[in-house]
């Protein structure tokens, strides 16, 4: 089973995403902020992470260097689910190094398929 970790600060997004993906049988964990979610990847050791960006701690981009420095958790694919639209936020992103850039809001079946790309 494909285990997915959900790093998003609002809980409604958090809970919606993860019924998603257990519904289609996916092991799912969430963190509610950047340093819970890499404790919980280092524990768990995911086949995906999904990151908001815009969160207190801890922000999407220094979660996703964290994950880069750490040679455990370097070849997750990372993927960043969020608010920011518009061409130079995506741009940043991948740059950044995440190997997907999804925007909110997502159709569920979007969110599927992307994820089905990497795990």
């Amino acid at each position: 089973m494909s285990k997915i970790l959900i790093i998003e600060d609002d809980m409604s997004i958090r809970n919606g995403i993860s019924k998603l993906f257990v519904k289609e049988g996916y092991s799912v964990f969430f963190a509610e902020d950047g340093a819970e979610g890499l404790k919980i990847a280092a524990q768990e050791r995911p086949n995906i992470i999904l990151c908001d960006i815009a969160m207190p701690t801890m922000n999407g981009y220094e979660v996703l260097t964290k994950i880069k420095q750490n040679p455990a958790l370097a070849t997750i694919p990372f993927l960043f689910l969020t608010a920011k639209i518009t061409k130079e936020d995506e741009e940043k992103g991948l740059a950044a190094g995440a190997s997907g850039y999804l925007k909110k809001p997502i159709w569920p079946d979007d969110i599927l398929i992307a994820v089905k790309k990497f795990v």
